[in-house]
């Protein structure tokens, strides 16, 4: 269930009225629904993914989000972008009116830098994503998937310990991350902890070894 919990309303001058929402963990938001009004959102909560139904009826997870991410940057220079997002998690995100951060772009550097940033790295995720997804080894896919996003953490400052981070997604969501299935998922997670690289496991990423995890994913390590 999707609920709306809270709305701002900004305080001049340029300032960004906000909703915030909650949904429970597997609900799916869909880009330009008309339940809600124009606007991007960030997930302030949770854990979540922002996925593509290809037309066989598969998935494809085109990023993780992790609170503090945009849904999609490129929606708000594009609403009409098909694309939808699923919570992995009980998920708490903001929207911002639409109007509002068109506004504030105009008349803001920070605001227009920030959006600029967020643009690149969503167009990194997708490059990188595609080079991935065109490799035949699977526990390569899995450790530049695993590479990329724990250095999006460490980043923010989420860990619980020195090379152990949250992880909230299913084999199932890591199959349909790197274009894999889950049993193709669960051996190469077991060949990358029996090679002592990195361990998925109990909610967590755990880091063996940097050194030989950026030996591993080679040329992605600079991706």
């Amino acid at each position: 269930m999707i609920d709306r919990a809270l709305a701002r309303e900004p305080s001049p001058p340029n300032r960004i009225a906000q909703i915030f929402w909650r949904a429970g963990k597997d609900n799916v938001i869909r880009n330009g629904d008309k339940n809600y009004l124009s606007g991007p959102f960030v997930l302030c909560k949770g854990w979540a993914y922002r996925f593509y139904r290809l037309p066989d009826g598969r998935r494809q997870i085109l990023s993780v989000l992790i609170p503090g991410d945009l849904f999609s940057a490129a929606a708000l220079l594009a609403p009409d972008s098909d694309f939808s997002v699923q919570a992995a998690t009980d998920i708490e995100f903001c929207q911002l009116a639409h109007d509002d951060v068109r506004q504030n772009l105009a008349s803001e550097p920070a605001i227009r830098d920030a959006l600029g940033r967020s643009c690149s790295a969503e167009m990194d995720e997708a490059i990188s994503t595609s080079i991935a997804l065109n490799h035949s080894d699977a526990a390569l896919r899995i450790a530049s998937f695993a590479h990329r996003l724990t250095r999006r953490m460490l980043a923010r400052q989420i860990s619980i310990e020195a090379d152990v981070y949250p992880f909230h997604l299913t084999p199932v969501d890591i199959a349909d991350a790197t274009g894999l299935t889950p049993d193709d998922v669960n051996r190469a997670l077991q060949k990358l902890q029996q090679s002592s690289i990195l361990n998925i496991a109990s909610d967590r990423i755990t880091i063996i070894d940097a050194a030989k995890l950026d030996g591993f994913i080679g040329s992605y390590s600079t991706i």
